[in-house]
C-alpha cells in the first residue's frame, strides 16, 4: 500500500497565498460593506431610485459603480465619503482644482478634498525605518477649511506609537484620492496629478471646544468612525505644518512656504 504523500512546501506556500488573498478579499468586503450599511442609514436616495438614469436625474443624488459590491445610488454628500478607489461616482459636485500656476492654492485645495492620505513616522518596530500607514482625516468639514489635517487616533496603533518616540512625521495626500486623475485619464505618478507631502510635528489637541469641533467634522466625513470601539481610547491629534513638498505640473516639485498656504482663501 502507497502512502499518500505530504504536500511540498511549494504547494503549501501556493495554500497559503491563497488563502490570504481570500481572507483580504473578504476584509475588504466587509469594511466596503460596513460604510455602506452607515451611508445607507442616511441616505435618502438609495432606497428611491435602483436605476442610474433615475439617480442621476435627481440633482442632489448620483450613481457609484463598484466591483466589489452592487453599485447604487447615493445622496452626492454621501458619495464624497465613500472610498474613491472603490467606487466611481457619476458626480459629487467636485470643482475643478486652481490652476497649476496657483501652488498654495492648489495644496490647499488637495488637502481639503482628500479624506486620507498616507501618515509617515520614524519606526519603532523597524529601528528608524520610515514606516508609511494609510490614515483618515480632515482639514475641516464639507462647509469649511482650515490647511491643518486632524486626525481620530488610538495610541494602540503602530504609528501612533512611533509618533510617542519621535512626533515628527510626512503626511502624504494627492489628486488621485478625490478622484480628479481618474476623471482626467491620469496614472498616480503623473506630474500633473498634484502629489502634496505635509511636513511637521504631530501634536494632541487638547483644547475641548477645539476637539469637539473636529470629532464631529471627522465623524460627518468618515461615518463608521462613529462605531468605532471606545475601548480604544480614541484621540483628535492635528499636524503642526512646517514644511510642505508638491508636484503638481512638469519641471520639477514646488517647496511652498506654510504662511502663504494658510494664507489661502477658497
Amino acid at each position: 500500500r502507497k502512502r499518500a504523500s505530504r504536500p511540498s512546501e511549494s504547494n503549501n506556500s501556493t495554500i497559503s497565498h491563497t488563502m490570504a488573498a481570500h481572507t483580504t478579499s473578504v476584509l475588504l468586503l466587509l469594511a466596503v460593506g460596513m460604510g455602506l450599511l452607515v451611508a445607507a442609514q442616511e441616505d435618502s436616495c438609495q432606497p428611491k431610485y435602483k436605476d442610474q438614469d433615475s439617480c442621476d436625474s435627481d440633482s442632489k443624488c448620483t450613481w457609484c459603480k463598484a466591483a466589489a459590491v452592487p453599485s447604487s445610488c447615493f445622496e452626492k454628500e454621501n458619495a464624497k465619503k465613500l472610498p474613491s478607489g472603490v467606487f466611481s461616482c457619476d458626480s459629487t459636485d467636485l470643482q475643478d482644482p486652481p490652476a497649476w500656476q496657483e501652488k498654495e492654492r492648489t495644496a490647499r485645495w488637495v488637502v481639503h478634498n482628500s479624506t486620507y492620505g498616507v501618515l509617515s513616522t520614524t519606526s519603532t518596530l523597524y529601528n528608524g525605518t520610515a514606516f508609511g500607514n494609510p490614515q483618515s482625516f480632515v482639514d475641516g468639514d464639507v462647509g469649511f477649511t482650515t490647511g491643518t489635517p486632524y486626525f481620530y487616533v488610538s495610541e494602540m496603533d503602530q504609528s501612533q506609537q512611533d509618533i510617542a518616540a519621535n512626533p515628527m512625521v510626512s503626511f502624504t495626500v494627492d489628486e488621485l484620492s478625490v478622484g480628479w486623475c481618474q476623471k482626467k485619464g491620469w496614472d498616480a505618478e503623473d506630474p500633473r496629478c498634484a502629489k502634496v507631502v505635509l511636513v511637521g510635528k504631530m501634536l494632541e489637541v487638547t483644547d475641548k471646544d477645539e476637539a469637539t469641533k473636529f470629532k464631529e467634522a471627522l465623524f460627518n466625513r468618515h461615518p463608521p468612525m462613529k462605531n468605532w470601539p471606545a475601548s480604544h481610547a480614541w484621540k483628535i491629534k492635528k499636524m503642526e505644518i512646517h514644511n510642505i513638498w508638491m508636484l503638481d505640473f512638469f519641471g520639477g516639485a514646488s517647496l511652498i512656504d506654510p504662511a502663504k498656504y494658510y494664507n489661502v482663501t477658497l
